[in-house]
């Protein structure tokens, strides 16, 4: 039924008849008022002044509309952005379980390991696996005499040695 309601409304509303739609127009309390409302108008014989200002109402009414659905979609676009990000992020995040078959012993243990090729090594791949080394880039212990000589000056206080 509500289509044809609004069926009825838009002819009403373009002033065209309402044809195949007059006979629920007649049965519907809420078409009935609505298609009786020209009648109703046009009885009153009174012109409808809308007022000084009234195309500035209009405009600002719209235009303030305009912003306030503005802003909801913006919402609506950041709301959506920060679901699909956090979705993406617990996707990528979250560990599935990793069922590893167990191999046989005994068939591991037959067969003789696949004799394979030192793999090619590019230059700059090289170069930086040298620079990357933790043995050379690094001291095991601290280097104490660059530790111990601010501390110099303090040293008779804690032991109690005057200089």
């Amino acid at each position: 039924m509500k289509e044809v309601c609004d069926t009825v409304a838009e002819r009403v509303a373009l002033g065209e008849p309402l044809g195949d739609a007059a006979e629920h127009a007649e049965s519907c309390p809420r078409c009935r008022r609505l298609s009786a409302l020209p009648r109703e108008l046009g009885a009153t014989h009174s012109v409808a002044d809308p007022g000084i200002g009234f195309a500035a109402r209009v405009t600002a009414g719209a235009q303030k509309r305009i912003v306030v659905r503005r802003r909801r979609r913006v919402a609506a676009t950041v709301a959506a952005g920060i679901v699909a990000t956090s979705v993406g992020v617990l996707f990528l995040t979250r560990t599935s379980p990793v069922q590893e078959a167990t191999p046989d012993k005994a068939a591991t243990q037959t067969q003789p390991p696949a004799p394979t090729e030192p793999p090619k090594v590019d230059e700059d791949v090289a170069y930086l696996v040298h620079l990357a080394r933790v043995d050379r880039a690094s001291h095991a212990s601290a280097r104490w005499h660059r530790i111990e000589k601010p501390l110099a000056p303090y040293k008779h206080l804690i032991k109690g040695v005057t200089p």
